[in-house]
Formats: structure tokens, sequence, C-alpha cells
């Protein structure tokens, strides 16, 4: 990504925290400057200011277009575009919309947010193809390439309802290109003069939501320096794009319940009603009728987004798709990176259609760009084709916890050593002998927790090596026992932070509980409203497989509920009540 700033401070923070990420950074602080490096390196995503001294963020974007660069055009397509601005730029900004960017971002910059933009834009699909159309004839639809029936209907439904208002609502799994979908019906509408502004509400913190979307007034909350508009007003005149509609806070569902049904919104903070000039799609890649079972999603809010839907298929289900599209990708990064790689042998044809794609077509592409990288002739071999390059071995030694016996899931277990970071394995419920007695006391399901944790034993295990102990691992046990290669082991090394230590223990929590939503809010000691929160902050869902714990309100406590729960990283006062809790 090429980053341009012009203020070296905090072009030296953002370049440090996108390098921790694992991104590739390059610092440009000129729009000119930025300019002669995209010549000789083209960038996939620009991160650009638009005030710089000299040429402007927005001069900077229409230079960067097709045909308006001095020198050679470079081979890669036009990187996407984040532009970032002050309050008081905002207009400026949205024009950079029109023009084609992909989102702008607000001074001051929260490093997190955008890093997660510019994830999500370096993983999506390309908007367009550099390629000669005339390969695919009309296989090519608004970039995206279809000739399987299912295809077709979906390019037929892109048409039937871009020239109307209606809402619409892009249901597909992740990969499937839902973003493309949603750029088709924009252009294809009477607002395609307008902006096309794409918010990926599950990048956005939950606290901020509301705020991005209906904008703010001076002084609405801490930080809230200066008024600022959100994305439904700088949408105005286009279509606004709700991508993971299904992750968004209940109270921000409430609003835009409202949007759809008034088409009038209040800033967080005001009381003067705006008109949303805008269009509504929202895409999905969960069942949103399983999250209104589970009371996470509003039901009358599913109603009005669902007024027309377009259902991708993944690419499993299209497979003669695949060839077309792996063809165009090979060509793209062929050119790109100058490697002779130019067409498929029939047995990489073969090996490609019999791999299922769980990750669809941005699975494909990125397959297609390393084989394309890796052939070194101009017919691409199956050996060549890179499927399941970077996938980590699991170890042989794990085993799945429902493989184990439940005699074996009773046994005792050895206390830990002092040395030992704490943990404790979260019991299935149903692997468990549930007598009708009280479990009596020789029964240890879980070894009791220490009533403190001195500086010795925090010494040991700062001197343990690191990786030793990874999060959510499963250690063996030293005695080589079976009882003690247990998968629902949480493992948290002390500096875990304590919202991922929480959110890894209520995952597992619900892992071990299959799904129980109202039995891991029990386990956990929450309500099962704060357990739905939670869950929705962190974008995870379970689906509702819960029929039998339908009546669970009524039956008696499990005695799987009473299995204190430790992390590595406790209170004191948490550590004293997990061990009277034992």
């Amino acid at each position: 990504m090429l980053l341009v700033e012009d203020e070296p401070d905090q072009a030296a923070i953002l370049e440090a925290v996108l390098r921790h990420e694992g991104l590739d950074v390059v610092v440009a602080s000129s729009g000119e400057q930025a300019l002669e490096i995209h010549q000789r390196t083209p960038a996939d995503v620009l991160v650009t200011d638009l005030n710089l001294p000299g040429m402007t963020g927005v001069d900077l974007m229409r230079r960067l277009s097709p045909g308006q660069l001095d020198g050679p055009e470079p081979k890669a397509p036009p990187p996407h575009v984040v532009m970032v601005t002050g309050a008081a730029s905002i207009s400026s900004a949205v024009d950079a919309l029109k023009l084609g960017a992909a989102d702008y971002l607000q001074k001051p910059l929260d490093p997190a947010r955008l890093v997660l933009l510019v994830r999500e834009l370096l993983w999506s699909p390309p908007t367009e193809f550099d390629d000669d159309d005339s390969l695919h004839g009309q296989l090519v639809f608004e970039g995206m390439i279809g000739g399987s029936p299912r295809m077709r209907e979906v390019f037929t439904r892109i048409e039937r309802v871009a020239a109307t208002m209606a809402p619409v609502l892009i249901v597909g799994e992740s990969g499937t290109g839902k973003e493309l979908v949603a750029r088709a019906i924009h252009n294809r509408s009477r607002r395609r003069a307008g902006p096309f502004v794409p918010v990926h509400t599950g990048a956005i913190p939950r606290e901020l939501i509301g705020s991005e979307l209906f904008g703010h007034e001076k002084g609405s909350f801490t930080g809230a320096f200066a008024a600022a508009e959100g994305k439904f007003e700088a949408a105005a005149g286009g279509t606004v794009f709700l991508d993971e509609v299904g992750t968004m806070d209940a109270a921000v569902q409430v609003s835009l319940l409202r949007v759809l049904e008034t088409y009038r919104f209040t800033r967080v903070g005001g009381r003067k009603e705006i008109e949303a000039d805008v269009r509504v799609v929202a895409a999905t890649n969960k069942d949103l009728l399983d999250l209104v079972d589970d009371c996470v999603f509003r039901e009358d809010l599913y109603y009005r987004l669902n007024v027309f839907t377009v259902t991708l298929p993944p690419l499993r289900e299209r497979k003669e798709d695949i060839l077309p599209i792996a063809e165009r990708f090979l060509l793209k990064f062929a050119k790109r990176y100058g490697t002779p790689a130019r067409r498929l042998s029939d047995a990489a044809v073969e090996r490609l259609t019999e791999h299922d794609w769980p990750g669809n077509v941005r699975e494909l592409r990125n397959v297609i760009e390393q084989t394309a990288l890796f052939a070194s002739n101009e017919l691409v071999s199956a050996n060549d084709v890179q499927l399941g390059q970077g996938r980590i071995e699991r170890r042989s030694s794990r085993r799945s916890y429902d493989s184990l016996p439940a005699a074996k899931v009773a046994a005792p277990v050895a206390h830990p050593e002092p040395a030992e970071p704490l943990s404790v394995p979260i019991v299935h419920p149903s692997d468990m002998a549930v007598p009708s007695e009280p479990v009596p006391s020789h029964a240890v399901v879980a070894p009791p927790a220490p009533a403190s944790v001195g500086p010795a034993s925090l010494a040991s295990l700062a001197r343990r090596p690191p990786g030793e102990a990874g999060a959510h691992e499963v250690e063996p046990a030293r005695d080589a026992g079976e009882a003690a290669e247990h998968p629902l082991v949480l493992r948290l090394p002390v500096g875990t932070r304590l919202a991922d230590a929480e959110r890894k223990l209520i995952l597992l929590t619900l892992e071990a509980v299959r799904g129980n939503k109202q039995r891991a809010a029990r386990v956990l000691g929450i309500s099962r409203r704060g357990l739905y929160s939670k869950l929705q902050a962190y974008g995870e869902h379970v689906g509702s497989h819960e029929a039998q714990g339908q009546n669970e309100s009524a039956e008696p406590q499990d005695p799987v509920d009473d299995v204190p729960v430790v992390t590595d990283e406790p209170g004191l006062e948490e550590l004293g009540s997990a061990r009277g809790d034992a």
C-alpha cells in the first residue's frame, strides 16, 4: 500500500502500525512523489491525506485514473483509494467518493480501523479486469464473470431491481463478490452519477457505528470536537452499501429501521431531522433469520431490508465458471508480474474444478495469483497450481473432544505445578456422566485454582520460552496421559489483553456447550442478553441448534454450570471466587 502523508510524525506512526500488522507500506510526503512511486511500483491500496501541499488528494486520485499519467501507464489497475480528511473537508471527501474512492476516514485516525479497512480492500475482488472482454464474450457483467445458469439468474435480478429505489439484500458466503453486485446495482441505476459509499460495519467499533452512519454533533460524546457528517449524508444522491449488516448494534438497527421507513435520520447528539436521499443496499454472509431467532437481529428490520434479495451461489455450485474466472486472473497477474504463464493445461483445470473453494472467488484469485508467479512456462501444469500453499499442518496428536470417551473426561486431573499457566478444561455437558445424585467429591472435574499468584509464579511464567504456551493451545500432559490431552483448554500467556482473553473464553465456552447460548451464559455467569451483545460485537454467531435447550429455564441447573473457568490472567478477587466455586 502507498501512504501519502505530509506530517512526518503522523506518517511514521501510521507506517509503524501498518508494518506491525504485516502490510507492505511505502510512504510519500506529497502527491507528486506518490505519482513517481506508483509508476515504478504500482500500489494496490492508496491512503492519502486530502489536504496535501501542492497537489491535493483529489488531484492525485484524478492523475492516477487510466490515461492521466504523464509517463508509461503501469500494468496494474488503479489502486483502491482511501481519503483521509478533517471534519471541515467532508464535502471534498464526497467529491472523492464520486470519483471512485473506496472510502474516507476522518481525523484523528483510528489505526485499528485503518488496518481493517486496508485489509478488506486488499482482499476484495477487483472491480474490473484489464484484459480484452472479447475473450469471454457475454460472460462478463459489471466486472463479474459468469456463464452458469445460477449467475445468469443473478445478472437478470440485478437488471430488474437496478432501475428501482427498493432496498436490496445481497446474501452469499464470504468471497462470492457481494460488493461487486452492490456496485453493479448502483452503476445500472438512475443514481449512477451519485456516490457509491461502502460501509464495512464489521470493521467499525461498536460504539462508533452510529456516528459513522448518521454523523454527530459537536460535544455529543468524548472526542467529538466538531460536528461531522455520516455516511448517509455523504451518499446523498447515490447509494450506501452496508456490508455485514448482521453485526450491527441493536441501537443502530433501530435508527436504520427508521431511515428505511421514513428516509429521515438524526445525527448523534442532534435534534434536527435530515432527509436521507440514498438507496440502501445491504449484504450479509449469515442467515439473518437465525439471528432473528436468537434475538440478535430485529425481525422488522429484516423484512424492511429483504424487499428484494439477490442470492450469490458459492463457487462450488457453479464449477463451470471456474475456468473462465481462472483464465482471466491468470492473464491479469501474469501481465502484472511479467511471468510467461498464459494458459491452463487440462490437468490444471481438473485440479481446480475438483477443489471445493471454501473461500470462493477470493480464494481462487489468491491461488491463481500465486500460480502466475510460480509457473515457469506458458502452459500451466497441475503441479504449478498453488493449492494449499501457506496452510499450516495441524498436529497429528490433537484430537477432537467428541472422540474422547466420557470416562476419560471424568478421570482425575493432576494439579498443575505452580510454574505452569493457569488453565482449566471446559467440559461438554453431554459427554459427562451426570448422576441423579450430587457429584461425589472424588470425581474431580477441574483442578482448583490457587488463591493468589505470587511473584515467584509470575517470574517462572516470564522465564517460560515464548510460543511454548500460545493462546487457545492444548499442551500434552507431562505423563503423556490421554485424559490430560483436552482440546477445550484455554491457555493465555501473561500479557494477553483482557478484551482478547474475554473473547477467546466466550467462544471456547460456546464450543464446549455446542452453541447453546443459554447454558453458555450460565457457565460464564452473565445474562443471555449480555452474551448476545458480546457475540454481536465480535461478529461471531452460532446457528440456532438449541432445540434441546429451549425449556432449560424449567430444568434444574446442570452440574457443568458449577465448573470454574480460570484464565492465565486473573485478578485476586476472581481467583478467590473461583477457588470457592471449585
